[in-house]
């Protein structure tokens, strides 16, 4: 992949290609949600970053989004403003990846009414565990896990604006 190169993965080697991406102190630009719209639309998530060295932007996009857990300490991501990004690490072990599933059922605020399972949703997921990769960015100040069955990197030199 060159500067403005663009890199999509896809299959079981996701995981291991995604965590041997080099965003060690980049700083985030921005973040980008793209919720469902309908039962059979997807999530996607895009990450924005400026590299630390080059000042190259670089799109990371999360397809086919699942789940999302984000944890992040504002004030301490702000001290670490000239290298904010730890590392990238993926997880392909079914029982963690369903364990993390399952961890935010509480967080969902829905209830089921009969006749439809309680769990209808979930055990649609879980039955397709295997297709899904759980993407893990380690910030210096917070973690972001994404659920999701695929990612792509595009960098451009200066061309990705922050919030496009």
């Amino acid at each position: 992949m060159n500067l403005t190169g663009k890199m999509k993965i896809d299959g079981r080697s996701s995981g291991a290609r995604f965590s041997k991406l080099d965003f060690h102190d980049d700083n985030l630009a921005s973040v980008k949600i793209y919720p469902p719209r309908k039962r059979t639309d997807t999530a996607q998530i895009d990450f924005q970053f400026e590299d630390d060295s080059t000042g190259a932007m670089k799109l990371v996009s999360f397809h086919r989004c699942a789940n999302l857990r984000y944890i992040m300490d504002f004030d301490v991501l702000a001290a670490n403003w000239f290298a904010q990004t730890k590392c990238f690490a993926a997880e392909d072990d079914v029982n963690r990846v369903k364990r993390f599933v399952r961890s935010q059922m509480a967080n969902w605020h829905v209830k089921y009414m009969p006749p439809m399972p309680r769990d209808k949703p979930i055990r649609k997921k879980l039955s397709a565990i295997r297709s899904y990769h759980l993407f893990r960015i380690d910030f210096f100040g917070g973690t972001v896990e994404i659920l999701a069955k695929s990612f792509s990197v595009k960098e451009n030199s200066r061309e990705l604006a922050p919030g496009t």
